[in-house]
C-alpha cells in the first residue's frame, strides 16, 4: 500500500510539472528580438530628430558657397546609425552644389588628417574634372562615393541602417528643384500622417483611392542575411512618383556594391506641383 507521504510527493510534482512543463525544469525565458519596423523607427525618428531645424544657412546660397563650421556635421549621423562607422581613418564632410536650378550637398569621405574642400569646384578637380554649367548636374553623380568609406557591422540592422544613409544622407540644406528630393523610408502605416502634413504645404490631401490602398501595403521592412549577400526590402513614399516597394542585393562584405535592385511601383502618386 503507498503511503500518504508519497501520494503527496507525486500530487506535487504533476503541479510542478503543469507549471514548468514536462522535463521538470523552468522554460527558458524567451526573448522576443526587436523587429526591423522598430530599428526602422528608431532610426527615422533619429534622422528627422538630426535635422529638422537646420533651415538653410544665408552663405550657402552665395555663388561660390564654402562649408562653415557651424553648418551641419553629416558625422552626427552616426549617433543614430549605431551599426554603421567609418572605415579608420576617415570622416564625412561635404561641400555644396548651387546654380540656377537649385541647391544641395554633396556628401563625401576624407582622410581625418586632409584638410576638407573649400568648395564644389575643388572637388570635381580632385576626380580630375573641370566644372562645366551644361554639364553641372551630371557631375553630382559622385554624390555617393563616400559609401565606399562606411563600414557595417554585419548585423541585419547595420544593412538597414546602410540603406538608409544611401537613401537620406543628402537629404539636408536642400533648395528649390532639389526639393524633388524627398523620399520617405516608410516604417508602418502610421508614417502616412507625416506624409499628409508635408502635403499639407501645398494644400494637398491624398486621394481617396490612395488612402484606400494604403491599407493593403506590407510596410514592414525586411532583411535577409546570406553567406555572401544581403537582401533588404523596404517601402519609400515620394510625392513624385508615390509608393513603391524597394528590394536591393547587396554584398555582405561591401554593402556599397549592389549586385542587383528593384523598385515595384505600389501605388502610384503625383502631387502635381512643379518648382
Amino acid at each position: 500500500m503507498i503511503s500518504k507521504s508519497i501520494l503527496r510527493f507525486f500530487a506535487s510534482c504533476m503541479v510542478i510539472s503543469l507549471l514548468v512543463g514536462c522535463s521538470g525544469l523552468p522554460p527558458k525565458p524567451s526573448i522576443k528580438k526587436p523587429s526591423m519596423s522598430t530599428e526602422c523607427r528608431s532610426v527615422m525618428d533619429g534622422l528627422y530628430d538630426l535635422k529638422k531645424d537646420l533651415g538653410l544657412p544665408e552663405h550657402l546660397m552665395s555663388e561660390n558657397p564654402v562649408r562653415q563650421d557651424t553648418d551641419f556635421d553629416p558625422n552626427q549621423y552616426f549617433q543614430v546609425l549605431t551599426h554603421l562607422h567609418m572605415k579608420p581613418g576617415y570622416r564625412l564632410d561635404f561641400v555644396y552644389f548651387n546654380d540656377w536650378m537649385g541647391g544641395m550637398p554633396l556628401v563625401y569621405a576624407r582622410e581625418t588628417d586632409s584638410a576638407p574642400f573649400q568648395s564644389y569646384e575643388d572637388y570635381l578637380r580632385s576626380f580630375g574634372e573641370e566644372p562645366s554649367d551644361e554639364t553641372s548636374f551630371k557631375k553630382l553623380d559622385h554624390n555617393s562615393d563616400y559609401l565606399g568609406q562606411v563600414q557595417a557591422d554585419q548585423t541585419p540592422e547595420s544593412f538597414f541602417e546602410f540603406v538608409s544613409l544611401a537613401f537620406l544622407g543628402d537629404q539636408f540644406y536642400l533648395w528649390w528643384h532639389s526639393n524633388y528630393n524627398d523620399v520617405k523610408i516608410m516604417c508602418d502605416s502610421s508614417d502616412v500622417q507625416y506624409i499628409e502634413t508635408d502635403l499639407q504645404g501645398f494644400q494637398l490631401k491624398l486621394p481617396r483611392e490612395v488612402r484606400n490602398g494604403i491599407k493593403k501595403i506590407d510596410f514592414t521592412p525586411t532583411v535577409k542575411v546570406d553567406q555572401t549577400e544581403v537582401t533588404v526590402r523596404f517601402v519609400t513614399f515620394t510625392k513624385w512618383g508615390g509608393f513603391y516597394e524597394n528590394i536591393y542585393v547587396l554584398d555582405k562584405d561591401d554593402p556599397a556594391k549592389v549586385r542587383s535592385q528593384k523598385a515595384k511601383p505600389l501605388i502610384e502618386y503625383n502631387c502635381g506641383i512643379a518648382f
